[in-house]
This record gives structure tokens, sequence and C-alpha cells, in this order.
């Protein structure tokens, strides 16, 4: 077994599909705390969420889901990747 699998803690489960998304922060503005910073990049705590909107083409029908930004991550390609709980 995976440590991946070992460690799940999600409710639901996952599946892998390949789409593209289009997403948008609703032209919020969002009040963040300086918890560190350096030369390369700052840490912020805010005191609510980052809400996001995304849209995504299933079955060939666009659909919108309003969503929280929950982590985000560098690859080790240098590509991003972000965690949105909705």
């Amino acid at each position: 077994m995976s440590d991946i699998a070992k460690n799940e803690k999600r409710l639901n489960k996952r599946h892998l599909i390949e789409a593209e998304v289009m997403f948008n922060t609703k032209n919020d503005i969002y009040m963040a705390k300086t918890v560190d910073i350096s030369e390369s990049g700052i840490r912020i705590v805010t005191e609510k969420p980052i809400n996001i909107r995304f849209q995504i083409k299933e079955n060939n029908k666009l659909v919108l889901y309003d969503s929280q930004l929950v982590w985000a991550r560098v690859k080790d390609d240098g590509s991003m990747e972000y965690g949105l709980k909705y």
C-alpha cells in the first residue's frame, strides 16, 4: 500500500480528468497579514478564504463552480498545483 493511500483523509473518491478550466476571483479584494517574507516569497494569512469561481466543460456542458483556495504548491517541473474546495 502506498503512503498516499495510507494517509488518505478525503471523504469523496477522486477521479482524474483532463479538461480546460478557466477561473477568476470575482474581482474581490482580500486583506492579509504578512506572516514571513524573504527575497523569493511571502507567506500571508487572510481572515477569510480566497473565493475563486471556475468553469469546466463536463459532458460538453459548461459548468460553473464557486470554490475556496485551500492549498498551493510548486511541482518539480516548476508548474503550479492548486487545491480548491466547493
